[in-house]
């Protein structure tokens, strides 16, 4: 079974097909061409496993369908993170995948971060001005989806502050809170589970950038597992979770709003993976000998 699904992307098998068909229509062209510029990968489910890519075999494990799952679309956010994985890991070996590239970009960020704020003694609740202004500082796109999000434009511009003040790991963890809370439709309760794993995503991707110091997601010890790049604080896993957390951004719905946080919290690193995507997607960038290190969600 071969076809064009979502945003173009290829859906050469029936377990692609059942994925493909619902991430973002408004995915980003470069992560689409790279998703059809890698082979199909294989599906394996074990009953109790979570997300994994499995690099040595090129497989997924995952359900065949997400929306016979308990978890529903969360699966969903799995197969974008696992997917990243595999464009990144692909026929490559344990020295790392092709997001090796990313790590000068990523020292940059580290040498740029911004210190972690602290709660200034007896600080004021934000103005209604003070939030309007925050939410004006997003794109336009951006703020539609975060208003969407959000219940009511308070909560969306209380967030907007904290992003724009540098408070990022509060940020998201806010809207985690909040996207817990039952929904009103089945339709909503799935789309209210793609959210909050793509936001904790977010905060995987800032975690893996500054090796925890800011965001949150993977814990020191499954990094230091890895082959170093830098020192002991830069790994391939590092790297490789950043990508894999950044295609997440660019292809899920609510793209518009993830890949502006992505890229605002880690703007090198970013820049450096977009380029590489599109390096990855004009099939430049060819696999060598397999056998890379197993990647996990």
């Amino acid at each position: 079974m071969s076809g064009v699904c979502a945003a173009g992307f290829a859906a050469r098998t029936p377990f692609e097909r059942r994925y493909v068909k619902d991430l973002s229509a408004r995915a980003h062209p470069d992560a689409v061409r790279a998703f059809n510029a890698t082979p199909p990968v294989r599906r394996k489910f074990f009953s109790g496993s979570r997300g994994a890519y499995r690099a040595g075999h090129h497989y997924i494990v995952a359900p065949a369908r997400w929306e016979r799952t308990a978890e529903g679309k969360l699966w969903l956010g799995v197969f974008a993170h696992e997917s990243g994985h595999a464009i990144d890991l692909y026929g490559r070996d344990a020295r790392g995948g092709r997001s090796v590239w990313l790590a000068p970009a990523i020292r940059q960020d580290r040498k740029e971060m911004r210190p972690r704020p602290r709660p200034a003694p007896g600080a004021s609740v934000p103005r209604q001005r003070d939030l309007e202004r925050a939410l004006h500082a997003f794109p336009e796109a951006a703020r539609a989806v975060l208003m969407a999000w959000l219940p009511g434009r308070g909560a969306a511009g209380r967030f907007a502050v904290a992003w724009t003040h540098g408070r990022l790991e509060e940020a998201i963890g806010g809207v985690l809170r909040l996207r817990r809370r039952p929904a009103a439709s089945p339709a909503q309760r799935e789309d209210a589970r793609l959210q909050h794993y793509a936001l904790a995503k977010v905060g995987d991707f800032i975690g893996a950038v500054y090796d925890r110091e800011r965001g949150g997601g993977h814990p020191p010890a499954y990094y230091r597992a890895f082959p170093r790049l830098a020192g002991p604080s830069l790994t391939v896993g590092h790297a490789a979770e950043a990508f894999a957390n950044a295609f997440v951004s660019d292809v899920v719905a609510g793209t518009e709003l993830l890949s502006f946080l992505v890229a605002s919290a880690a703007p090198h690193t970013h820049a450096a993976y977009r380029i590489l995507l599109h390096r990855i997607g004009e099939g430049r960038c060819a696999a060598s000998s397999p056998g890379a290190r197993d990647a996990n969600a």
